[in-house]
């Protein structure tokens, strides 16, 4: 990044060299340490500039004269994300699909901000960096951004937590309206609509299930014999109590599974497709090369939908996209006169009445699937 501009009242002042009432702070460029200098404006610039004369030969290079002389490297914010997410993510219970959200953004700190030195960081340069963000994605990069300022303050890297002092946010509430039926049956109709969507689509509306549930569901979830498929909710995972499904078949369901089973593209995912290209970056990034991301899955449905003229008469940002599905196939069993019950148990949602707690005691724990239905008719 490059440095910021200088506020006005500290443009004729040395670098490094701060008004403070009617005396004057030192900020080191290394540490990011304030020193206050109560001495009259001419002594605070000489021993601003004579300090800034001594700390300039520690500074080139990123610090490698200091790690000559000490055997220590200065940290900088590559360090302290590396050291972040090798040290404080594991220790969190996030479900796959956030931890995955976490590294990107962490891999976008380390290509804007990974040179910066962790003491030359202050509030303004946190704060600006933010402020390229539209509202939600600030919060969610501000809450990021504190967790790591959190961490570098506990292992000594930084004095405070920087992050943390700059402006809170609230997250603007959703305006996205829900599907209709109408609107699901033109995009599956749709000639623009891929294959594998329009079979996405319909097992998202039977199950119930959430995206990144949808996108890692395994062929071998699935038992042709019994009519079941079994799928443990992701977001259920941080829950004192996991909860695991195992689903019954309907007949609608159960020919959207056997339409994924019978796919010829050799995939162990029910959801799959056959890149275009397989850059060796992205086949390394997933799972699977036939796998789908589920940023991408958003993506491709946002672009079918709109493909198909679905919701033309709303505006882009309200349109709905695939998380909404949900809401409405819950609706729609509802209207096929499903128990509220039946459906909070397919949706995954916790409650004592379906699910159990794991075997306690000297035997070894193991997962016990409630059994549900997702009859709905299509």
């Amino acid at each position: 990044m490059s440095p910021r501009p200088r506020r006005p009242v500290n443009r004729k002042l040395p670098p490094n060299l701060y008004a403070n009432g009617q005396y004057w702070r030192y900020k080191n460029p290394i540490t990011g340490k304030m020193t206050s200098i109560n001495r009259p404006l001419e002594e605070a610039v000489k021993m601003a500039k004579a300090a800034n004369a001594k700390l300039a030969p520690l500074m080139a290079g990123d610090g490698e004269m200091l790690a000559m002389i000490t055997g220590d490297k200065l940290p900088n914010m590559r360090h302290l994300i590396d050291r972040f997410e090798k040290e404080w993510l594991p220790d969190r219970k996030y479900a796959d699909s956030t931890l995955e959200e976490i590294g990107y953004k962490l891999e976008r700190y380390r290509t804007d901000l990974g040179d910066l030195l962790v003491g030359q960081a202050d509030v303004q340069v946190i704060a600006e960096y933010l402020d390229q963000f539209s509202n939600n994605a600030y919060t969610k990069h501000r809450a990021l951004l504190v967790n790591v300022y959190k961490f570098a303050v506990a292992k000594g890297m930084a004095e405070r937590n920087i992050a943390n002092m700059t402006l809170l946010k609230k997250e603007e509430e959703k305006k996205r309206q829900r599907h209709t039926m109408e609107g699901v049956q033109k995009m599956i109709a749709a000639s623009t609509t891929p294959d594998w969507l329009k079979r996405t689509i319909r097992l998202g509306l039977l199950s119930l299930q959430r995206r990144e549930d949808i996108v890692t569901w395994q062929k071998s979830a699935v038992d042709l014999e019994n009519n079941t498929i079994k799928v443990s909710p992701g977001k259920t995972e941080g829950y004192d109590t996991p909860i695991h499904l195992k689903i019954v078949m309907g007949k609608a369901m159960r020919q959207v599974v056997l339409e994924c089973m019978k796919s010829t593209i050799l995939s162990p995912y029910l959801i799959h497709y056959q890149p275009r290209a397989r850059r060796k970056e992205q086949v390394e990034a997933k799972e699977h090369w036939t796998c789908i991301t589920p940023d991408y899955l958003t993506k491709c449905f946002r672009i079918a939908r709109d493909a198909a003229h679905a919701y033309d008469y709303l505006p882009s940002e309200e349109r709905p996209t695939f998380h909404e599905l949900r809401a409405l196939g819950a609706w729609l069993y509802e209207q096929q006169k499903f128990p509220t019950e039946y459906v909070q148990a397919l949706m995954g949602h916790a409650d004592e009445k379906m699910t159990k707690e794991y075997q306690e005691g000297h035997k070894a724990k193991e997962i016990e699937y409630v059994e549900v239905g997702a009859g709905l008719a299509l």
